[in-house]
């Protein structure tokens, strides 16, 4: 059940998003639950994304910070390190809208876990005019291995309870990480937090030219071109830093992809000496 008292920051990191920032402030604006509050990290934007947020937004219920301007990750985490305690906290793109039902399915799921945990749901993927193409309900995170080379995780569709925000705001993402939603989930399942996934679609994922990725084929190029090796790589390299943090058989894992790790680096030497 639902708790209607259960504050929810949402995490929303700005840059340059006054194109659709008005749809998906309206769509917060609709929710079933309605104890939120609105953390925005912006960028540096030079368009009305800051006097959108302004206008749409009670002051009371908006909070604004100067983001670190060092990629999405860091922007991300520059609003979740600002999250009060005890509260919930949803991350939120810029240009999304999300079904009235969201922020209260997500609490309603994680409001009887003892301990760190995370929530994720499916999505409907749009048009830019937000007509769907697609239904993607997304899977649930099994292991923590299959994690280190693929995320299932859609960090638009992530809500997490109080302690899993207090782990992360330990465990900022290294610079060189360059997703927020799967830091988090590497983190989590590394310290063995409860992962539920809702398999209902909670928001609809609007796909325009300045997506990162992408819902669909996002990932081929930057796999020829060694962009998402070295991905996992950063992942890999920033857990590495805090496996005494981590399960034991999280642990035993990073160890066994030590030589993936090095083979990854091997593989840029060659391509950089132009060996291979």
């Amino acid at each position: 059940m639902d708790q209607p008292n259960a504050t929810v920051s949402i995490v929303l990191a700005t840059l340059n998003g006054a194109p659709f920032l008005k749809e998906q402030l309206a769509s917060i604006l609709e929710q079933d639950h309605t104890a939120w509050d609105v953390i925005l990290s912006d960028d540096g934007s030079h368009d009305a994304t800051l006097q959108i947020a302004k206008s749409m937004l009670d002051q009371t219920r908006l909070k604004i910070f100067e983001g670190p301007k060092r990629g999405l990750a860091q922007n991300f985490w520059n609003g979740l390190k600002h999250v009060p305690r005890e509260h919930f906290a949803a991350f939120c793109d810029q240009d999304d809208v999300w079904h009235s039902d969201k922020l209260a399915r997500a609490v309603s799921h994680l409001s009887d876990i003892k301990g760190p945990a995370l929530y994720t749901a499916g999505r409907i993927v749009a048009h830019c005019d937000m007509r769907t193409q697609y239904v993607q309900t997304r899977r649930s995170v099994s292991a923590f291995s299959s994690l280190l080379f693929r995320n299932p995780v859609a960090g638009n569709t992530c809500v997490l309870n109080p302690d899993a925000v207090k782990i992360l705001q330990r465990f900022a993402p290294p610079p060189d990480v360059p997703f927020h939603d799967w830091w988090a989930a590497l983190v989590l399942k590394g310290v063995g937090a409860e992962f539920i996934h809702d398999s209902t679609p909670t928001l609809r994922y609007r796909q325009h030219a300045n997506n990162v990725i992408g819902a669909r084929n996002g990932r081929l190029h930057r796999v020829l071109n060694g962009t998402y090796f070295r991905w996992i790589q950063s992942n890999i390299d920033g857990l590495w830093h805090i496996q005494d943090q981590l399960t034991p058989s999280a642990r035993r894992v990073l160890r066994v992809c030590l030589p993936s790790r090095a083979g990854l680096r091997l593989g840029q030497r060659q391509k950089t000496d132009g060996t291979c």
